[in-house]
């Protein structure tokens, strides 16, 4: 038995010293000398696209306070639709399903010449991810004047306890997030960009106190003949175990319509594991 635990002892000691050693993981390489080219550290990213890619961190923040809440990452995967219409005034992200009724919608903020745009997402009715009661989400997203920036710094969100005896309480939880973007090398006919990324952390507190650490990555592809796609995906990195969420939807993104249907899911995988939905996101496809 002693010598059982010496040996546990010694690999447990071996993998501290490992990660010790290690150096920080590397910038993406579009960073590799500083702040991006000027061509590339800029995006012309359209009114819906600003409105979608917001109402997408709002519902995957509100799946990192019910993956904390839960206490557990359960693998599920719900579907969902992301609407961006400014013309009729309706912008909303919404579970399609039975047992994922949520529904956020956006208000587009007049531009701030100079420095930016704000957009507001709100949750106005109580709702459901993957049969967990969620509400009250209220966060506003600011991007830059250049649009390759987004900071969400307060996003508020209540879910349902899966510990306290009184059935009806909620975790109050913050999520604070920065994201920046940046255009792929993919360009279209006119010599226009037409592909997205972006890389980003994120924050989850409760109760004033920082409990989870995510990191994050996103693809969008316009449709440009063939139908857009669009993937948010998050990796936790400080958390009680690994998890992953990922929005992964297919569609129109047009100058004036952003209209994509997909899914909404938690997967218990590793940062490391392959990233199956953003590779197929692709052009084309």
């Amino acid at each position: 038995m002693k010598t059982k635990i010496t040996t546990i002892s010694a690999a447990v000691l071996l993998g501290i010293s490992t990660l010790a050693n290690a150096n920080p993981p590397s910038a993406p390489s579009i960073y590799n000398t500083g702040p991006a080219a000027p061509r590339l550290n800029m995006t012309d990213m359209r009114d819906v696209e600003k409105t979608a890619f917001a109402l997408n961190e709002a519902l995957m923040q509100a799946t990192e306070g019910l993956v904390y809440a839960q206490g557990t990452c359960a693998n599920f995967s719900t579907p969902i639709e992301v609407y961006s219409h400014p013309g009729s005034n309706s912008n909303y992200i919404e579970g399609t399903s039975a047992i994922s009724t949520i529904r956020l919608d956006a208000t587009i903020q007049p531009k701030v010449a100079g420095f930016g745009q704000n957009y507001d997402v709100e949750q106005f009715a109580q709702g459901t991810i993957n049969g967990t009661p969620v509400q009250n989400l209220r966060g506003r997203y600011t991007y830059n004047e250049l649009a390759n920036m987004m900071v969400g710094e307060r996003t508020g969100v209540q879910v349902k306890s899966q510990t306290v005896r009184n059935g009806n309480s909620f975790d109050q939880f913050y999520s604070s997030v920065i994201k920046d973007f940046y255009h792929g090398n993919t360009y279209d006919a006119n010599g226009d960009f037409y592909e997205i990324f972006d890389y980003g952390l994120q924050s989850v507190s409760k109760n004033g106190y920082p409990v989870n650490k995510w990191w994050q990555k996103s693809k969008a592809v316009r449709d440009n003949g063939s139908q857009g796609c669009t993937v948010f995906q998050k990796d936790r990195l400080v958390g009680s175990s690994s998890c992953r969420i990922v929005i992964s939807t297919a569609g129109y993104s047009q100058e004036d319509l952003f209209w994509q249907k997909g899914t909404l899911s938690v997967q218990r995988v590793s940062p490391s594991s392959v990233s199956t939905e953003l590779n197929n996101c692709t052009a084309g496809n």
